[in-house]
């Protein structure tokens, strides 16, 4: 586990909603294994070592990435194949979906649709909640001020 927790620290100095503020998204360049890409990231309210992270996911797609504060015994397991349900919603919207862990980054990934109801989720006003179905990682919540513009960086990035 030691990997992984060096792999997310990396993460962490390098993603620009770690400059000490949670209150609202950011979108910039970041060194990936790709090259550069843009990325807008934020850092949990109540648990501000809990990450989302949104990048370039293929055609159509975002690549999203659910850094959660993870404990030693996470996967259950030793899983390194492990996927779970996990629910993101804000106000009236709700959207499930599967995100499965990446061993190298300690991380949870998933590519939805740019016109799915979870990139309509990220892109609203309100707060975002996600939740793990399993009850396995706490519920984090995230502010969403600012996120359709700092998303639309990453679309126009990408798609344009």
């Amino acid at each position: 586990m030691k990997m992984r927790g060096m792999a997310v620290a990396v993460a962490f100095l390098a993603t620009p909603a770690l400059a000490g503020d949670c209150g609202g998204w950011k979108a910039g360049l970041e060194q990936e294994e790709e090259g550069m890409m843009m990325t807008a990231s934020i850092c949990a309210i109540d648990r501000p070592d809990d990450m989302l992270l949104v990048t370039c996911g293929g055609e159509g797609k975002l690549g999203l990435r659910f850094v959660p504060a993870m404990s030693d015994d996470f996967p259950p397991g030793g899983d390194m194949n492990y996927r779970s349900a996990f629910v993101f919603t804000s106000g009236s919207m709700s959207a499930e979906v599967t995100l499965r862990y990446e061993a190298m980054d300690g991380v949870l990934t998933a590519t939805p649709r740019r016109d799915s109801d979870l990139a309509g989720i990220l892109k609203s006003a309100g707060p975002l909640t996600v939740t793990d179905k399993a009850g396995l990682l706490p519920a984090a919540t995230f502010t969403l001020k600012g996120s359709s513009k700092a998303i639309g960086k990453v679309e126009k990035a990408c798609y344009s």
